[in-house]
């Protein structure tokens, strides 16, 4: 099997920048094998479906026919948070390579997520909470960094643990067995 390694997840996901939806609404040829991959149907919101697909390609060994891509597929930022907090790799600092969660308040749950490319600057608030500007390859988002836009983009964001924001540390399930799977609960939206 192929090692679990960033430098892969980074490669796959940053080779989709600019990818962009067919006529909107969270259609497209690659948009629906995203969803299509992960139990869902076209027109669903596809960010998570997105790190799954470069996820699980860019640890497939064609000898094998397996991918040895540690995150369950789920087009779901919550049950990708809620896989993170179970198996003990869900962080508050980013590195290079995690996996990022933006937390909605008003929503009461993970809303997004997407691949950290690098990590640019950290700091605190006025209030000392921390701050991280990262590099990131996002899905079903835009220069802006919205949550519901048509693209992949690669964009600078600011994330702020203070508000929710976390960051899955995945490549660490390489290193250790036993990764707390729920199968059937893992591909709802």
């Amino acid at each position: 099997m192929i090692p679990l390694t960033p430098g892969r997840l980074i490669a796959a996901a940053t080779s989709f920048d600019g990818l962009r939806e067919e006529g909107g609404n969270n259609r497209g040829l690659m948009i629906e094998k995203f969803l299509n991959d992960v139990g869902l149907e076209a027109g669903q919101p596809w960010c998570a479906a997105f790190v799954h697909h470069v996820g699980y390609w860019s640890h497939f060994d064609s000898e094998t026919r397996q991918s040895s891509w540690s995150l369950p597929d789920t087009g779901s930022c919550y049950l990708l948070g809620h896989f993170a907090l179970r198996n003990d790799i869900l962080r508050d600092e980013p590195t290079e390579g995690d996996v990022f969660l933006v937390w909605k308040s008003t929503l009461g749950r993970f809303a997004h997520t997407g691949v950290v490319v690098r990590v640019r600057q950290a700091g605190k608030s006025l209030a000392g909470n921390p701050w991280f500007d990262c590099d990131t390859v996002e899905g079903n988002s835009n220069e802006a960094g919205s949550r519901d836009a048509t693209s992949v983009v690669r964009i600078v964001r600011r994330f702020n643990p203070s508000a929710g924001d976390r960051f899955i540390r995945w490549a660490i399930l390489g290193n250790r067995g036993g990764a707390v799977l729920t199968p059937t609960a893992t591909r709802a939206a």
